[in-house]
């Protein structure tokens, strides 16, 4: 049995190129093209594509589709030379001077998270620090939006789901997925995507997909073609991926670009879910659909046998299990239920808020011993300083009327139009955007501006800024979109050509669910 292993090629010096294949790369810095050979699906094979692709190691990196170890001092450059030529330019009519320089926030913020001179939790600490030194405000209100309750409830997700992993758990659930399809390939690919959003729900995307993306090889290693055997690992490892962003439309927990927008919205835990969740139901099992058909799947049978054995040998759920199954279930239940229960009980405001039952849930796996501090010492605390960079920028924008001197200036435009046309309009440009820029950096950047737009322009901020945020989860065409995507590089089983021809297969109809989804709430005055 043999597996396709694509070989990155760099002018970067042998340190970085290590860098860049133990799953740290940056796409934009690779150059030529990749080029393939074949080995065998050996012991060895598997502990190399397991180590490019454990948990720790994504959850380490930001949410970007790379990480650029040094500081890039000509990219820095060209950041603040955008930023000088919006403050000198005239400024104009109906603008502030203030409301100058947060549009000059805003094309640093945007140019330094696209051009990334600096690892990207460094740059997203730039926006409040240059905030502060375009005296748009102090140090304690250019910092106040790293402490809203979303940033933590993202913290808890993480923590979450490095319990997920230590014990096990999603391994044994995927498991069990292969051994219920009775062996036959579309079910266990469905099984697994299942898992895999269901999952995404409640942990943060990428997470989800480092933790189930190695689960793919074993099986892999139970179909007998060689080429069979390649198809199918390609198709699982995109089936992942896929499946964890799709999953994570359902809750504001599953993706950064979630709760930038949720937070700017003042969206709660079930407001969002109540959008997401129809959504997430209606795009998975079509991307299902679509994905078997990028690939032209024969029937392949799949050997459960080794799969059962495996199953046997774990035996029952541990403790550990046990109790990081009740903790999840009772923090879902909270989750949905927790504001209506305060009021039945007459607790304090918000002590059942999101946020609070997220960090609660992990102390009390600390408490319990399932987790302790060498377990969460290893997330990944940079997604934080992104999140906190979009709502930075999104703040100074509000605060000095830029973003509504702006929508004053777009809204003209949009009235008049029907919702179909610039629902159609919004999320073809999304979609577009997305698959050359990090999908946060879009949510970072763009939101602020949706919503002010929404508001001058006489329509529902929410109904232009979801559609938005939602097209966001298919960036599936090219590493550079998202971090879940440049995981599916790293591993080195799909090459650019397939990861293209099948994320445009199945990201594009996705697309077209989400437009005709929020058409029919507007229709039906549902949003």
């Amino acid at each position: 049995m043999t597996l396709k292993r694509t070989r990155l090629k760099s002018k970067l010096p042998k340190a970085a190129t290590w860098s860049i294949m133990r799953g740290a790369h940056n796409p934009g810095a690779v150059n030529g093209q990749s080029t393939a050979r074949s080995e065998p699906l050996t012991t060895t094979s598997k502990r190399r594509i397991q180590r490019r692709s454990t948990p720790l190691e994504v959850l380490q990196q930001p949410l970007q589709a790379g990480v650029r170890k040094v500081f890039d001092l000509r990219r820095f450059i060209m950041v603040l030379v955008l930023t000088g030529i919006v403050l000198l330019l005239p400024r104009p009519v109906g603008l502030s001077s203030l409301g100058q320089r947060a549009f000059a926030l805003f094309v640093f913020t945007g140019a330094i998270l696209a051009l990334e001179p600096a690892p990207l939790p460094i740059a997203s600490l730039l926006v409040p620090i240059c905030q502060i030194a375009l005296g748009i405000d102090q140090v304690g209100g250019a910092f106040a939006p790293f402490s809203r309750p979303i940033v933590f409830l993202i913290l808890g997700s993480l923590f979450l789901a490095e319990a997920l992993r230590k014990h096990g758990l999603t391994r044994r659930l995927a498991l069990y997925a292969i051994v219920g399809s009775g062996g036959k390939f579309p079910r266990l690919l469905f099984g697994l995507m299942l898992i895999t959003a269901m999952l995404s729900m409640w942990v943060l995307n990428t997470a989800t997909a480092a933790v189930l993306i190695p689960v793919a090889i074993p099986i892999a290693q139970c179909v007998q073609r060689k080429e069979d055997a390649q198809r199918a690992l390609k198709i699982l490892i995109l089936g992942v991926a896929y499946a964890s962003g799709i999953g994570a439309l359902a809750t504001t927990m599953g993706s950064s670009e979630n709760a930038i927008a949720s937070s700017l919205l003042n969206f709660n835990f079930l407001a969002w879910m109540k959008y997401g969740l129809p959504l997430a139901l209606m795009v998975l099992p079509l991307s299902w659909y679509l994905l078997l058909r990028a690939f032209q799947m024969s029937e392949i049978v799949i050997d459960t046998q080794p799969i059962t054995k495996e199953i046997e040998r774990a035996g029952k759920l541990t403790n550990p299990e046990r109790e990081i199954i009740v903790v999840l279930v009772l923090s879902v239940g909270l989750w949905v239920i927790g504001p209506s229960l305060e009021q039945w009980v007459h607790l304090p405001p918000t002590l059942l808020s999101s946020a609070v039952v997220a960090l609660g849930s992990v102390v009390i796996l600390s408490i319990e011993e399932v987790i302790d501090w060498n377990d969460l010492k290893g997330v990944n605390w940079g997604v934080f300083f992104v999140i906190g960079a979009g709502l930075t920028l999104g703040d100074a924008l509000d605060k000095t009327g830029a973003s509504a001197w702006l929508a004053n200036m777009l809204a003209p435009f949009l009235q008049g139009l029907p919702y179909a046309l610039i629902l159609a309009l919004l999320v073809l440009i999304t979609y577009v955007l997305t698959q050359f820029m990090n999908s946060v950096t879009i949510a970072a950047i763009f939101a602020p501006i949706l919503i002010s737009l929404g508001r001058t322009a006489g329509i529902e901020p929410a109904r232009l800024l979801l559609p938005a945020i939602f097209t966001l989860a298919f960036c599936y065409t090219l590493p550079v979109s998202s971090a879940r995507m440049t995981l599916v590089a790293v591993t080195g089983v799909v090459d650019r050509k397939d990861m293209l021809r099948a994320g445009l297969l199945v990201g594009i109809p996705s697309t077209l669910v989400v437009a005709f989804f929020f058409y029919i709430l507007s229709s039906f005055g549902l949003i």
